[in-house]
């Protein structure tokens, strides 16, 4: 029972590893059309833009990874849009933002 337990819990930290040692240090410019965050239509306008284009550089910086991509991906928009939840610093920005997740 032991073997088998430490078997598994060996297995999902292989899986999980790459997750934990990526690097979310990488620079990302945002375009921000700030007039949009007027209202909260173009508020979520803006994050959906701004969210596709995080996980599009997500993806491309944990390409190489074969096992937990998908959790690294998601670890990585998860810190990154925080990040720029602060920058933008807009209540409707924000707002949307929580309303997403």
């Amino acid at each position: 029972m032991i073997r088998s337990l430490t078997a598994i819990a060996l297995a999902a930290s292989i899986a999980t590893a790459p997750a934990f040692a990526a690097s979310d240090d990488f620079k990302m410019e945002i375009d921000l059309n700030r007039t949009q965050l007027s209202t909260t239509e173009g508020a979520k306008a803006e994050y959906d833009r701004i969210r596709q284009d995080v996980h599009t550089r997500c993806e491309v910086e944990h390409d190489a990874y074969n096992f937990g991509k998908a959790f690294a991906v998601r670890q990585c928009e998860r810190a990154m849009m925080k990040k720029i939840v602060a920058y933008v610093d807009d209540a409707t920005f924000t707002k949307v933002h929580y309303a997403s997740n």
